[in-house]
């Protein structure tokens, strides 16, 4: 049986190696040295490898090839099927005639082809001659593949260039649409993929991982904000992945916390809190910890714990370190600030009742969003943090507070309605409809119109 990973490419590798330095035509030694290679390496059946060494790539032209032998040969014509041959690489032994035909075939015996076994004391069935070759021609592949290896890399104009796109398309996040951005992002993700095929330095891999992590992050963020909350998580493990596969605990902590993300809002919260714990025992101190503890506060409120609410938010608080290379470094997408922060404790508190501690996070956060230099205003979180201040307002019945803060989010272009500011804007709408005021009407009507086209409208049936 063929180890794990072992294809027939793996076996023509192996024979076009050996054939580029042999003489034309090989010598049939040089087969059965080919043959004896791919069994120690790929561990298929001695007679599949046989097969393989001749360059035959499937059963099938190597039952025309014993055919036109037989009938090269003068012997005779056999009703020889794929089915047979198959079922003689598994370890089926054939019978005699069609055995002698084989070692014909092959020019060698029913050892070599494993059908049986030699039992003769102290004798090698492997020729030192034959084992000289291997050994031999093991240290000059060897030697191949570490020229190879050498010569593998790239640049490091298309490295730096990698990393420049990533932090430029990270921060064009918080002011851009989500879904001219996924395309662009795409294409990034699949450069780096070809990338990673094509050095073998270790270094540039690790690289090219780290960038691959981040992409697939931020394409994990837009999934979720074009409401595709599958593709967000599958997303989020793949960055995950990277993370843990370089080592690098602020991307693979970043990863679980989105991960929460989806899960709280899917209705999830208790599994949320367990990928934030999760990310917690890797996250380095600073930005990382401060984000993780104030997505477990959102999920504590979900799951109706105000105490566990308040202790989370008051970690986040305590939590502000030193600056880290994904939060602070790159940013925008990845990051998490002051005012980011206090749009999650505004949230969490809305979650748990608290109204009048909901509007004071919203209304810091509105104020640091609105001081911020337009490229640093997080659109998304900006409006959000208004619909949230209009849900707090309304827990204390005030519904012109609520019309007033509502009034700046109803502009936003349907390219920007994100998932999350549509879902708390329609949960604003559901609270309206049980109140029997006769000035909700109107409001009603003004979010029934902006929930209508929104930042998925525009995405291709097939995605």
């Amino acid at each position: 049986m063929a180890k794990p990973g072992h294809d027939a490419e793996c076996a023509q590798r192996i024979r076009m190696l050996r054939l580029a330095r042999a003489a034309n035509p090989p010598p049939i030694t040089l087969l059965h040295a080919i043959a004896a290679e791919i069994s120690q390496c790929c561990g298929h059946h001695s007679l599949k490898c046989f097969r393989l060494a001749s360059g035959w790539s499937s059963a099938e032209k190597a039952v025309q090839a014993m055919r036109r032998m037989c009938d090269e040969q003068g012997l005779g014509s056999r009703g020889l099927t794929k089915r047979s041959w198959l079922d003689w690489e598994s370890g089926h032994r054939p019978g005699a005639d069609y055995l002698d035909l084989l070692c014909r075939l092959f020019r060698t015996g029913p050892v070599e082809l494993g059908f049986a076994t030699d039992y003769t004391p102290g004798l090698r069935t492997t020729a030192p001659a034959l084992e000289r070759e291997l050994i031999m021609s093991a240290a000059s592949e060897s030697s191949d593949h570490a020229a190879e290896t050498e010569a593998a890399a790239i640049g490091p104009n298309a490295l730096e260039q990698l990393s420049e796109d990533v932090t430029r398309l990270a921060r064009a996040y918080v002011h851009a649409p989500p879904l001219p951005l996924f395309g662009e992002l795409t294409r990034v993700r699949n450069r780096v993929y070809r990338l990673i095929d094509r050095t073998r330095r270790p270094a540039q891999q690790r690289d090219l991982y780290l960038v691959a992590g981040q992409v697939c992050g931020l394409l994990g963020s837009a999934s979720f904000d074009l409401g595709y909350a599958y593709a967000a998580s599958e997303q989020a493990r793949a960055a995950r992945v990277y993370g843990e596969v370089i080592g690098h605990n602020e991307l693979t902590a970043w990863a679980d916390g989105l991960l929460a993300c989806v899960e709280f809002w899917a209705g999830r919260p208790a599994q949320a809190l367990q990928l934030v714990e999760r990310g917690l025992t890797i996250a380095p101190e600073g930005t990382t910890r401060v984000r993780l503890l104030s997505i477990a506060a959102r999920a504590s409120a979900l799951l109706g714990d105000v105490d566990g609410t308040r202790q989370a938010i008051l970690d986040a608080q305590d939590a502000r370190g030193p600056q880290t290379e994904l939060h602070d470094g790159v940013g925008g997408e990845f990051g998490f600030d002051g005012a980011r922060q206090s749009f999650c404790a505004g949230s969490s508190y809305l979650s748990v009742g608290l109204g009048m501690e909901a509007a004071a996070e919203c209304e810091r956060a509105l104020a640091l969003y609105r001081s911020a230099p337009a490229e640093h205003r997080w659109y998304a979180a900006e409006a959000s943090t208004s619909v949230d201040l209009a849900a707090a307002r309304l827990l204390a019945g005030d519904i012109d507070g609520v019309t007033e803060a509502l009034t700046p989010v109803f502009p936003l272009s349907p390219d920007r309605r994100v998932e999350g500011i549509l879902k708390r804007v329609k949960a604003i709408r559901n609270s309206l409809a049980t109140i029997s005021a006769q000035d909700t009407t109107a409001l009603m009507d003004m979010i029934e119109g902006f929930t209508i086209e929104t930042a998925a409208y525009g995405l291709p049936i097939s995605l």
